[in-house]
């Protein structure tokens, strides 16, 4: 996010050489530091993204949701809550026109007042910029859409839109002057974006430089409670899995985030770390190409599910950091919403090879070679490597097919796996991070409004498109309960994907840092103060 719950895609989280992260000011062990310093290394380096109306990876937001409060933010789990608001929006006009009052007396860190008017331009900035963020917004009618008084905004919506209380308005608020002040730059080359993050929130910005650090300090005259036990925080990024691992281990950092599931044993056997390992709401999955050739047949599509077994997978690969995904969401939202798990989970294919080989008999795939493709991670290259292997086994039943795994750069990742081309793929493998609503997912990953954009499939149901706008312009949660539930049934029988695994949201700290929260959406995590926590060392 940008916000605290932005529906990110998770592709654009990743990317880049491994970096060497220099701890500069940092000696060596938790001990040495400064008192009230928290250093924490994630496993990415952002993308220096800090402008909520830009920003579109995890790991900035991560530092950006320090830097800015919310309108609404979420609780320790999924709900949200008024931060800068006062209460919860008045709702009229059928469920397209929200009313929200702000608190008085708020100050971004530069002095200057939060007004409607910074909150108005928080939300309708995507779609005027046309920013990576548009389709989290477009549904605001940016005309109508208005401030009624200093501290009270009007927010039209061009048709009603169920999320827009539950996850929408958890948005960021940036100071609306300072970001104008450069109108005619490019909103990513901003200095508001990248050296100038000017938020509200309680830290602020100090200093960074790419590939190196981010560093914060409290902000000691925030408007809200708790204050921050911490005095400041660094963040710093090591890409490559071993040597975060010998951070933690030596006390290289006071927190490290995203433990490999290699190491996971390790470090819980550590006596001087501390290991927290929660559900998220990521989605991990392999889409099937239903565009172009042998994989448009959906028994194609079953036949090969067949052949591979996504649990015994998890626990060969990943192990205790990740659970099945039984719907094309990520678990902490089925369970959020009281979706059935188990009847889902029953519904995925069993490994069953020689049912795989009677089924695609008949639909002309001897001698198939199908491309799968992966980006450049190698959780998601193995599990390609699996299903490879396991439809090469096929030869035995008689059935001679010879998948062709391609692991690409991120780059050439994302303008390919879009295309529909059989050339291209017959199946590639994602990751997302929604939010707390199906739509989350279903709409970007599912809408033939964003085939080619953020999905490569192109699943052809007029039904089913119809079913999933409903579900969104619906604002009775009981009916759009409903049309989730039968949506995905439809995705399970048809298999447009194969639900994979979830990764869990895992820290490993030292013992000395008290109070830490481990939230399902990556990209809050780790908040180190909220009114529900306040992590010290």
């Amino acid at each position: 996010m940008l916000r605290s719950n932005t529906t990110r895609r998770e592709v654009l989280a990743a990317g880049g050489a491994v970096s060497a992260s220099l701890l500069i000011g940092f000696t060596g062990t938790a001990a040495a530091r400064q008192d009230g310093t928290l250093h924490i290394t994630q496993q990415v380096e952002p993308a220096h993204d800090y402008d909520p109306v830009v920003l579109n990876d995890a790991y900035s937001a991560r530092i950006a949701n320090h830097l800015y409060d919310g309108l609404y933010e979420f609780g320790p789990e999924l709900d949200i809550h008024p931060k800068i608001a006062v209460d919860e929006p008045e709702v009229e006009e059928d469920g397209t026109r929200y009313i929200v009052e702000i608190h008085g007396g708020i100050e971004f860190h530069n002095g200057d007042p939060l007004t409607a008017e910074d909150v108005l331009h928080s939300f309708t900035a995507p779609v005027v910029e046309e920013t990576d963020n548009i389709t989290e917004f477009d549904m605001i009618d940016v005309e109508s859409s208005d401030t009624i008084d200093e501290h009270t905004v009007q927010f039209d919506l061009l048709e009603p839109y169920g999320p827009f209380d539950t996850m929408t308005l958890a948005t960021n608020i940036v100071n609306s002057e300072l970001r104008m002040e450069e109108e005619g730059t490019p909103p990513a080359e901003r200095s508001y974006n990248v050296d100038n993050p000017v938020g509200s929130g309680p830290f602020v910005y100090v200093d960074h430089q790419d590939g190196e650090f981010f560093d914060m300090e409290r902000w000691d005259d925030y408007w809200d409670e708790p204050m921050p036990e911490l005095q400041s925080v660094r963040w710093v990024a090591t890409e490559d899995d071993a040597a975060r691992t010998a951070q933690i281990r030596a006390g290289d950092t006071d927190m490290g985030l995203g433990i490999p599931p290699a190491d996971y044993d390790l470090l819980v056997e550590e006596d001087d770390v501390q290991v927290l390992n929660e559900q998220s709401i990521s989605y991990f999955y392999i889409a099937f190409n239903c565009n172009e050739g042998p994989t448009t047949e959906p028994e194609v599509r079953n036949a090969i599910e067949y052949t591979f077994s996504a649990s015994t997978f998890i626990e060969d690969i990943i192990g205790e950091l990740a659970e099945n995904a039984v719907a094309p969401m990520g678990p902490a939202v089925v369970e959020e919403w009281g979706f059935p798990a188990d009847e889902y989970a029953e519904m995925e294919n069993e490994f069953d090879p020689e049912q795989a080989a009677d089924m695609l008999e008949g639909h002309d795939v001897d001698g198939w070679e199908p491309e799968l493709i992966a980006p450049p991670d190698d959780i998601r290259i193995s599990l390609m490597e699996r299903v490879a292997a396991r439809l090469g086994e096929l030869g035995q039943f008689g059935v001679d097919v010879n998948p062709q795994v391609r692991s690409l750069s991120w780059a050439e990742f994302l303008e390919r796996y879009t295309t529909g081309n059989e050339s291209d793929y017959a199946m590639y493998t994602l990751g997302w991070t929604g939010g707390p609503d199906p739509d989350a997912y279903y709409w970007p990953l599912f809408h033939e409004e964003n085939a080619g954009i953020t999905q490569g499939h192109y699943y052809e149901n007029p039904e089913f498109h119809e079913m999933l706008r409903n579900a969104r312009e619906s604002v009775d949660q009981d009916e759009r309960f409903e049309l989730y539930d039968e949506a995905t049934r439809t995705l399970l029988e048809d298999k447009v994907h194969v639900p994979t695994y979830s990764i869990h949201n895992s820290v490993a700290a030292m013992p000395d840092v008290e109070d830490i929260e481990v939230h399902p959406d990556s990209g809050t995590k780790p908040r180190v103060v909220s009114d529900h926590h306040n992590t010290s060392v």
